[in-house]
């Protein structure tokens, strides 16, 4: 089966579909399917990324973006002249996927992956743009042959907002391969020693990029607001620009350390040196540092949104906060970890053999690719 993959971005750039994506093409062809991916030069924009653009990809040309959404007629080109048995297009909200959807080969079975949905954006702006493009959201999902979602809660509300065929839409959570995630002890210290962190003091880390979704600065004011005295580090790990980013370095005491670019075996250190992670964004899918802090024993404080509340169950995995969370319940979650360090590590045994049990990316794969034979049928 030859395969052709379509995200909007694609490494070097660094994120959640990034990563996807890429496991999916390397499990694909582990199993002896051919692979190519379509997408755009944005994808190069982070000349600091620790990754190298990848082979068999066309990073095409790119004419315009609007809030970090390339549109692409090179990208259309492309797929029009393309072959494939099957395509497999990510996201609703993407350029990329209308204008994929708009240029497949006749007939060529697809398969959408949708990384997130959120059927009620915060904003006025938000909202007015997403009933705006729900007729074009609406075409893309009646011109795929199946969609898949990360969890129960994501089927469910996109099924209300358009009217899908449930049975056209597959759960199929996003996974991690465990053993990447390894590291050793003498790893750990030397990324502690590198960074100025005592082993000894309480860690919190952030994984994600410095812009206003992921709410980084939920945890730096709660730390300066709430917990200004408590004996501990923060880690943030992500980039991002302008002025967002500066705001948040400037709330930040200097208990608060920002690291960018790390590589693979620094980020994997990252989690095990610390005790409590943080996920705090107002919209995602399933994002897999999340699954990654699980596997590092870490008890997660995360917002309910996207698949989280179908993988977090509160106090057994961690603390699960509303979507909109205040500063003060971030404070609240953080302390009761602070303050339990029995519990802690119970939570992170438990959170371990969850990430070994359910969210193995081989299991995923092999469910991703079960859902292509019925996109085949």
């Amino acid at each position: 089966m030859n395969v052709i993959q379509i995200p909007h971005v694609y490494r070097p750039s660094l994120g959640g579909v990034e990563n996807y994506v890429h496991r999916l093409n390397r499990s694909l062809e582990t199993r002896g399917h051919d692979t190519a991916t379509i997408t755009t030069d944005v994808s190069l924009a982070n000349t600091d990324s620790p990754l190298d653009p990848q082979a068999n990809v066309a990073y095409c040309d790119t004419d315009f973006t609007v809030f970090r959404n390339p549109f692409s007629l090179d990208l259309h080109r492309r797929v029009e002249r393309s072959t494939a048995d099957l395509y497999h297009l990510h996201n609703l909200e993407f350029f990329s996927t209308v204008e994929a959807v708009h240029a497949l080969p006749a007939d060529a079975p697809s398969v959408l992956t949708v990384h997130g949905f959120r059927p009620s954006p915060d904003s006025f702006l938000q909202r007015a743009l997403t009933g705006l493009y729900h007729p074009v959201a609406a075409y893309v999902l009646d011109h795929v042959d199946r969609t898949i979602v990360l969890g129960a809660t994501e089927k469910d509300a996109l099924v209300d907002a358009f009217d899908v065929d449930p049975s056209t839409v597959d759960v199929v959570p996003n996974g991690i391969h465990p053993e990447e995630f390894e590291v050793t002890r003498e790893r750990v210290v030397a990324f502690n020693r590198r960074y100025g962190l005592d082993p000894e003091t309480p860690t919190i880390l952030f994984v994600g990029r410095m812009v206003p979704l992921k709410r980084p600065h939920l945890l730096v004011d709660a730390l300066a607001e709430y917990l200004p005295d408590r004996d501990l580090d923060a880690v943030i790990v992500g980039t991002g620009s302008g002025e967002y980013e500066r705001n948040v370095r400037e709330r930040a005491d200097d208990r608060v350390h920002f690291l960018a670019n790390l590589p693979f075996d620094e980020l994997k250190a990252a989690y095990h040196a610390s005790d409590l992670f943080t996920q705090l964004s107002g919209a995602e899918g399933l994002p897999t540092v999340v699954l990654e802090a699980m596997h590092a024993e870490l008890p997660v404080v995360a917002t309910s949104v996207g698949a989280l509340p179908d993988v977090l169950s509160h106090r057994e995995n961690g603390w699960l906060l509303d979507a909109a969370p205040e500063v003060g319940d971030v404070a609240e979650a953080i302390r009761f970890y602070l303050d339990r360090p029995d519990e802690r590590r119970r939570v992170g045994v438990r959170n371990r053999e969850l990430v070994y049990d359910r969210y193995d990316w081989s299991h995923v794969a092999d469910d991703i690719v079960s859902t292509y034979a019925r996109a085949l049928d």
